[in-house]
């Protein structure tokens, strides 16, 4: 029962990947990602979101100091005047990766429009491991912006899409996909464990600070088994 609870988390997040590879390999012909554009694209992909526990997927695209008015601009026009990169940039930091579109436009997806999500150390860390690598790279544990109250975690799986070819590539964005751990959790248990078994899943350890996501028993006691896997290289 454990191993079929782990391989079909395995399954579930990774199949995203396949969503994600065909976005890096478009997006770096156009001139200019925009959002009619990336509607048509995820739309076209016909995926099934609530089955995989994933909130969409977005486009993150790589915003340097100079550009942040018109960015800025861009993004009042497709949402709202209110809408903006945030936070400002550190001192030091040399661009931002902000969310520029991310669909199904939901009420949950629009919180997290214009986040900086390079200036976020977990974020930060799995896109420069997915850039180094070039393909699929899952954060560690953090708290998505779709979540007000801060209280469910989750984490994300990013795309490089690079600009360019060879040493002088840099990178154009990430297309990326942020999942609700809870959410998932929940959805492969109800279709994999019977009632009686409950899962905890944790970031990298079993530690209370690392709990992910947690189906409770139907009834405590037995035996209990850990089994480690691998997500989108995390």
């Amino acid at each position: 029962e454990a191993q079929a609870v782990a391989s079909a988390i395995e399954r579930r997040v990774n199949s995203t990947s396949s969503y994600l590879r065909p976005g890096a390999a478009l997006f770096p012909t156009l001139a200019r990602v925009s959002e009619p554009l990336f509607r048509h694209f995820v739309s076209e992909l016909r995926l099934d979101t609530d089955y995989r526990g994933a909130e969409g997927i977005g486009w993150a695209s790589r915003v340097e100091r100079s550009e942040i008015a018109a960015y800025n601009r861009e993004l009042a026009k497709v949402y709202s005047p209110e809408a903006g990169l945030h936070p400002e940039l550190a001192p030091g930091q040399p661009f931002a990766v902000p969310v520029t579109y991310l669909q199904p436009r939901t009420e949950r997806n629009l919180r997290a429009i214009g986040f900086d999500m390079y200036s976020e150390p977990v974020r930060r860390a799995a896109m420069v491991e997915a850039a180094l690598a070039a393909r699929p790279t899952a954060s560690g544990k953090g708290v998505l912006m779709q979540e007000p109250l801060g209280n469910s975690s989750g984490f994300l799986i990013y795309m490089p899409v690079f600009e360019g070819r060879g040493a002088g590539r840099q990178i154009k964005g990430f297309i990326y996909s942020p999942f609700n751990a809870q959410d998932s959790l929940a959805a492969t248990v109800r279709l994999q464990a019977p009632e009686e078994v409950g899962v905890s899943l944790y970031d990298e350890s079993v530690a209370p600070r690392n709990l992910l996501a947690r189906i409770a028993p139907g009834r405590m006691g037995g035996p209990a088994v850990t089994l480690r896997m691998v997500v989108a290289d995390h």
